[in-house]
């Protein structure tokens, strides 16, 4: 994804998303599967100036639910690619 972006320099890393930074764009990626960590990642990127886009992981062949992120403001919302869910889902057996 920061490939993909051309956004490489971490600027925080928890548990459940990393938050990487490059020439104004802010890329988020959570990676976990539940939404217990989406508040606080939230809170991050409001005191963040710049493009934002934040990546989600979701296996829900629907994609994900814009509705759960309505109040998230001047952030482009994007699933994880379904390569990078297929590796993932190999890897971790879901």
């Amino acid at each position: 994804l920061c490939l993909r972006e051309g956004i490489f320099d971490e600027v925080k890393a928890k548990p459940d998303y990393h938050i990487f930074e490059q020439n104004g764009r802010i890329m988020a990626v959570y990676y976990a599967l539940e939404q217990d960590g989406l508040e606080q990642l939230k809170k991050e990127m409001d005191k963040m100036k710049g493009e934002k886009i934040l990546y989600c992981f979701t296996f829900d062949p629907l994609g994900l639910d814009k509705n759960d992120f309505a109040d998230w403001q001047g952030v482009s919302l994007e699933p994880i690619p379904q390569k990078i869910l297929d590796i993932y889902e190999q890897i971790y057996e879901y």
